[in-house]
């Protein structure tokens, strides 16, 4: 237990003494003492940061925090009640802090590379390659790090898929997309300003940049459509499906995501002339085209994206991972 120390005697004339806290360092915080909720669309969670439909409570968090349970109905997942909940605008406002940083040092990195695109033969794959490796060091590090407050969301393109997937409310789904958008054109304007202020330095961003002369929009909607799917495929079988929960959980997850969200960009940053390799959160993109003032098929990274949640959302439900329970409607 922290006692307090006794003040020790002086004179009259002295100050009083300075009353310091003796802290026991070895006793844990206490669980109750740690601002967490229960999030069943959790990255890196497997779920298992949720009630259990046995807990004498579920019913009651069922109505209040819908997302917070597992199994939710529809009625629920669609209540508009969560929005009377501050923690949800909190974790909101720090998805939204953290994907302007996001945003700010992987901008860091592909403006400090782009000139390698014409330095050596192999073009613009050098500085994808260096781009994808930052990604996936980013995305393990931010989901270790959000994922028991924010659910490590990140990206419009996960926070959707949850949603359709009975993982996300509707209200935290909105609030958070809302967050990334405003946080991408945060950093993004913050960056630019950090490396001089004019639009054409940010130009050149693996992930959001899309030449038009070299490639039509049909080609590029198909690539990214599919590379989101990939994303989201890998995201939820790594990440949010509970029956991996014993293989490799919190603790593997996180990195295994981070891989895959690599691999997509490099896939797509090798794959032809003209596209730099996989956008797969179109809020970064926002960010960026906003700021460097080209919205060159900017409408793919909304679309395509929509597409492979909903794609995505037909094969969670034919294969949900579930306990052999009816799928509650």
């Amino acid at each position: 237990m922290d006692k307090l120390l006794e003040p020790t005697t002086s004179a009259k004339d002295d100050p009083p003494p300075i009353q310091r806290w003796r802290t026991n360092l070895s006793a844990p915080i206490p669980h109750n003492h740690i601002n967490s909720q229960p999030f069943v669309g959790r990255l890196g969670g497997n779920q298992l940061a949720a009630i259990a439909t046995s807990d004498p409570d579920y019913q009651t968090v069922q109505h209040t925090n819908p997302d917070a349970v597992q199994s939710p109905k529809w009625i629920h997942i669609l209540s508009l009640r969560p929005f009377r909940d501050v923690h949800i605008w909190r974790y909101a406002a720090i998805e939204g802090i953290a994907l302007a940083l996001w945003v700010f040092i992987a901008g860091l990195v592909a403006h400090g590379t782009s000139n390698l695109a014409t330095a050596t033969k192999l073009g613009a794959l050098v500085p994808v390659v260096v781009a994808a490796a930052v990604q996936c060091g980013l995305v393990t590090l931010f989901i270790f790090s959000l994922g028991p407050v924010t659910g490590a969301h990140l990206s419009p393109l996960i926070t959707f898929a949850t949603f359709l997937a009975k993982l996300t409310s509707l209200p935290r789904m909105v609030l958070y997309i809302i967050a990334h958008c405003i946080g991408g054109v945060v950093g993004a304007y913050v960056l630019r300003a950090a490396l001089g202020g004019e639009p054409s330095v940010l130009t050149f961003s693996p992930g959001c940049y899309i030449d038009s002369s070299e490639i039509p929009g049909r080609q590029a909607f198909a690539l990214e459509t599919m590379g989101a799917l990939f994303v989201l495929f890998l995201a939820f079988g790594l990440g949010l499906d509970p029956r991996n929960s014993g293989s490799f959980g919190p603790g593997l997850g996180p990195f295994l995501v981070g891989i895959s969200s690599a691999i997509a960009l490099l896939a797509g940053g090798i794959a032809r002339p003209g596209y730099l390799g996989l956008s797969c959160n179109p809020a970064r993109c926002l960010g960026l085209m906003a700021a460097s003032h080209r919205w060159t098929y900017h409408w793919v990274h909304w679309v395509g994206d929509l597409a492979a949640c909903v794609i995505h959302a037909f094969i969670y439900y034919a294969v949900p991972p579930f306990c052999n329970q009816r799928i509650q409607d």
